[in-house]
Parts: C-alpha cells; sequence; structure tokens
C-alpha cells in the first residue's frame, strides 16, 4: 500500500530515523512560534541552544532602529526562512526574553487561541483584524514606530500562549501618495477607511516580555 506516492515501508523507514534524533526533525520544521518551551519568561540563550542546536544559535548585535543596536541572540544566523532575533532584559547573562522578532523573510507563524488564521509576515489589514475578532489600533505611519499594532482591544490577539504581548508593524502598499492624512504620532482604528484605503500588510511580527 502507498500514501502519497509514499510506500508503508518507506514511511517507516523515514520515521525511524526521525525517533532517535526528535528534536533533531523537530527543530528542521520550524512553523509555530509561542512563548513557552525556549522562549518563556524565564528562558536564556542555554535553553536555545538545547532546543535548536548549538550551531543554529549565535550571538549579534541587533539593530533596534535609530542607528543603535543591542546585544543579542540569532536562532538559525544562516537561513533567513527560519531565521529569529531575540533581545534579552539581561543581555550579559542573555536570560529573560525582552523581544523575539520574526524578520520579514521568515516562515514563522503565530498560533493565538482562538484566533484564525494564524500570524504571519505579509497578512493584509483585514486578515489581522478577522482573527482579532473586532478593529484594533494602528500607529501612523513616516516616524519610527510607524504602522505599529500592539492595543488589540480586548479581541483575541491580545492573549497569545505563554503570557507574552503580541506586536506587529505594517507598511503601507508602496506608491500612494496622500498618505499625511494617516502619518505621524497618532493611533489610527483598522477599521479607519483612510488606513484601509493604502492596503497596509505585516512586515514584522513579534513577541514581548514586559
Amino acid at each position: 500500500m502507498a500514501i502519497e506516492g509514499l510506500s508503508v515501508r518507506a514511511l517507516a523507514a523515514a520515521l525511524s530515523l526521525c525517533l532517535p534524533l526528535a528534536a533533531t526533525c523537530a527543530a528542521q520544521q520550524p512553523e509555530v512560534l509561542s512563548c513557552i518551551g525556549p522562549f518563556a519568561r524565564t528562558a536564556n540563550e542555554a535553553a536555545l541552544i538545547k532546543a535548536f542546536g548549538q550551531q543554529n544559535v549565535a550571538r549579534a548585535e541587533i539593530d533596534v532602529g535609530e542607528g543603535m543596536t543591542e546585544a543579542g541572540t540569532i536562532v538559525y544566523p544562516r537561513d533567513p526562512k527560519r531565521r529569529l532575533q531575540v533581545l534579552w532584559h539581561d543581555s550579559k547573562a542573555r536570560s529573560r526574553p525582552a523581544s523575539i522578532s520574526i524578520p520579514p523573510t521568515a516562515i514563522w507563524r503565530i498560533d493565538v487561541p482562538g484566533a484564525r488564521p494564524p500570524i504571519r509576515q505579509g497578512m493584509t489589514l483585514a486578515e489581522v483584524e478577522a482573527a482579532n475578532g473586532r478593529p484594533f489600533e494602528i500607529l501612523g505611519f513616516g516616524w519610527d514606530r510607524g504602522g505599529h499594532a500592539g492595543d488589540w482591544k480586548g479581541g483575541r490577539l491580545a492573549k497569545p500562549d505563554g503570557g507574552c504581548e503580541l506586536s506587529l508593524r505594517f507598511d503601507p502598499e508602496p506608491g500612494f501618495l496622500a498618505m499625511e492624512a494617516i502619518s505621524g504620532d497618532r493611533p489610527f482604528s483598522s477599521a479607519d477607511a483612510r488606513m484601509r484605503a493604502v492596503k497596509p500588510v505585516v512586515v514584522e511580527v513579534r513577541l514581548n516580555w514586559p
């Protein structure tokens, strides 16, 4: 008998190879990110090494904006599709995550209880609002925190697994000229017609530990 072109014997052989290396096999398929396990409130760099392997964890200076960097840790530094960037509350000891960021090239997603679809790079404003279950707050564009969203107005995205906080950053679709109405350090509703008109998409996904 075959299962989607793979014989039962071949499938069993593949599984037998993976079972002794369960941690390695799991690490090769990073899909769901949450603030539990190696990214829990009390986690440290050693937990990342245990979860993903020494060869997949590296220390680095991470860009935090305005020309500044902070000492952090990168998971899968040589694989843009798997890369994660971690900043620490205690950067010297590399302990207690402050934020875990998914770069624009990475394929990780965040499953929040009750929220569908899962949160990922490239989502539209309408898709994120549907996952949240209600309109949320997004900051105006054109400044350092432009396009950030983190006030979910009591929606589903306010409660990721593990107790951390979800933060997203949106960019408008290139080419829109009438940006003044939705620019600057002020909040907008995701339901605002002016905001929807510029077709924002998610370009940064982050889990934060206050």
